[in-house]
């Protein structure tokens, strides 16, 4: 009887591995492409994920509702994050980050060279330095493949100001492509960048607008959404903040026919996208 049970038992456990087996390499075969702009209250995270890789661009202002998202969306095997995508140092981006820098495997770190005073971004960069994660200069031009025609350009900052009193004029602006896809992130960049990309970068528009600090005045000008000409706009923003999103913003896009998708209104937003050739749908607004 005992022979018996430990037969079954390793049978069962073969077949569990069996299975455990199938999902990841299901995963890590798998075409499909989804981007998602993470609640995280008031700050900045979006998730994009196809297969078994995984980037996200900034942390948002609390590790452990970021980690609670990766924990909802990113299979509970897989522990690697490819690559984070910092947009600057403020608090409300890279936080998060320092939780994720501690519980998961970073491949690169993609960041600009502005430094902060605060204890967080020392805490953010010791981290960097103990892991000794590989740093890439958010150059202009630098791209990373992220694999199955999906991919990501740095667009900006293309001069950095190194101003500690203002950071976000150096924030990396990043585009990312899948087939006739494009999401433009822009973290917390000013009218200034703006203007600067709008001499420089030939090709900039894109379908979907991660606007610019989470709705401030002080960004996403007329001309920036003429020559962007995105369908959808995502304002990652958390409730009773500093006024953000600004009645300026919200009637420029209304007056564009952009449509605009908040998170502390509707949640996480996910976009799926299926195939190279076909076009992402927004999956939900949870």
């Amino acid at each position: 009887m005992s022979n018996r049970k430990i037969i079954y038992g390793t049978i069962f456990i073969l077949a569990i591995l069996a299975l455990v087996f199938g999902f990841v390499s299901a995963s890590a075969q798998n075409q499909e492409l989804k981007v998602i702009f993470l609640n995280v209250g008031q700050g900045d995270a979006t998730l994009i994920m196809q297969g078994d890789k995984q980037v996200l661009i900034d942390g948002g202002p609390d590790g452990q509702i970021l980690l609670e998202k990766l924990g909802k969306y990113v299979p509970f095997w897989d522990r690697k994050i490819e690559l984070i995508v910092a947009s600057h140092p403020d608090q409300d981006h890279i936080q998060g980050l320092t939780d994720v820098l501690e519980k998961y495997q970073i491949g690169s770190v993609i960041q600009n060279s502005d430094e902060s005073d605060s204890q967080i971004f020392k805490k953010y960069k010791d981290l960097l330095a103990q892991k000794n994660i590989n740093i890439i200069d958010a150059q202009p031009g630098a791209k990373a493949e992220i694999g199955n025609g999906a991919g990501m350009e740095i667009l900006g900052p293309l001069e950095e100001k190194n101003d500690k009193k203002d950071t976000n004029i150096d924030s990396v602006v990043a585009k990312l492509t899948f087939g006739k896809n494009n999401f433009l992130f822009t973290g917390d960049s000013p009218f200034e960048e703006e203007n600067d990309l709008l001499k420089t970068t030939e090709e900039i528009s894109a379908n979907v607008l991660k606007v610019s600090h989470h709705g401030s005045k002080y960004a996403t000008s007329q001309e920036f959404l003429e020559k962007v000409q995105p369908k959808e706009a995502i304002i990652s923003v958390g409730k009773n903040n500093y006024g953000h999103p600004s009645p300026e913003i919200l009637e420029r896009l209304e007056k564009d026919k952009i449509k605009i998708i908040r998170t502390d209104e509707s949640g996480d937003v996910e976009y799926d996208c299926p195939r190279l050739e076909e076009n992402c749908f927004l999956l939900s607004e949870n």
